[in-house]
């Protein structure tokens, strides 16, 4: 039986004193869990940060220009000439991350418009 990634996730979180919590490595201003060495250096790391960015967007703790600069900035880090510690990870494999991240992208925009649209029609029906 292999484990689940909510077993994975409580095995390795644990409550951090508020120093420790200053301390810390954050990623584009949220945690997550860091897999290896700190420093993003993971293709888990990358798709964790990404669908953090996309859940905090659904969640509206973060407006859309925030999301989108954050998943630009993320993607930026795939390529190895911005972070050397991802020297070592194949090139397909970074694409296969900048795909995703576009994905994400893709989808924030176009539920933007949707999301936009509809508080747009509930302010001129209140007007009315």
């Amino acid at each position: 039986m292999g484990v689940t990634i909510h077993t994975y996730i409580r095995d390795k979180t644990r409550e951090l004193s508020p120093v420790e919590r200053e301390e810390r490595y954050k990623y584009l201003g949220k945690e997550v869990i860091d897999i290896n060495d700190p420093g993003l250096d993971s293709i888990p790391e990358f798709y964790g940060i990404a669908n953090a960015i996309w859940s905090d967007w659904r969640e509206r703790k973060i407006i859309t220009k925030t999301a989108i600069g954050r998943l630009l900035l993320l993607k930026l880090l795939t390529n190895k000439n911005k972070n050397k510690k991802i020297k070592d990870i194949p090139e397909e494999e970074l694409e296969e991350v900048r795909k995703f991240i576009d994905y994400v992208m893709q989808v924030i925009r176009n539920e933007s418009r949707k999301r936009d649209g509809e508080v747009e029609g509930e302010k001129q029906s209140d007007t009315l």
